[in-house]
């Protein structure tokens, strides 16, 4: 009988360790499973500079559309206009700002061509495509984008 008790002793006292190794292993996996899912969010959040870019940008590029159909059309041919006829420097503009609070730069250059028909001076009709290019950078790779607007009078 000593031996059958000591026996069912050893049974009870083998099933509590067996919760331990359990809980342990369910432990582990769950913190491997999590750092695998961490390192998958920040590979995806670490990829978004290419799109937090071309957002910036675009916004930019709507609003220089949205100022040349909106500029009056004596100060396009003004000598003071924001689209010259000769080639200016670039100007660094601030494009916005990444989620980090760091601020984005690029250059932005404006320029005005006369499109007007002269072959037919009969025809009373001025012309301008005004032209707005900004340079950008996003790692080690550098970017242009380009818009164009007809202004006709």
């Amino acid at each position: 009988m000593n031996l059958r008790a000591l026996l069912h002793k050893r049974r009870r006292l083998s099933r509590h360790g067996s919760v331990l190794v359990e809980a342990s292993i369910a432990l582990g996996a769950a913190t491997v499973l999590s750092l695998l899912m961490m390192k998958a969010s920040m590979l995806a959040i670490g990829g978004n500079d290419w799109t937090t870019m071309q957002t910036l940008t675009d916004s930019i590029m709507t609003r220089e559309t949205a100022l040349a159909n909106r500029v009056p059309f004596a100060q396009i041919s003004a000598t003071n206009s924001p689209w010259p006829e000769v080639v200016p420097a670039p100007v660094t503009i601030q494009l916005g700002r990444t989620m980090g609070g760091q601020a984005v730069n690029g250059s932005l250059i404006r320029f005005r061509e006369n499109q007007a028909d002269t072959s037919q001076p009969e025809v009373n009709l001025t012309m301008w495509r005004l032209h707005s290019v900004i340079k950008y950078q996003v790692g080690d790779r550098q970017y242009v984008k380009s818009s164009s607007t007809l202004r006709s009078q």
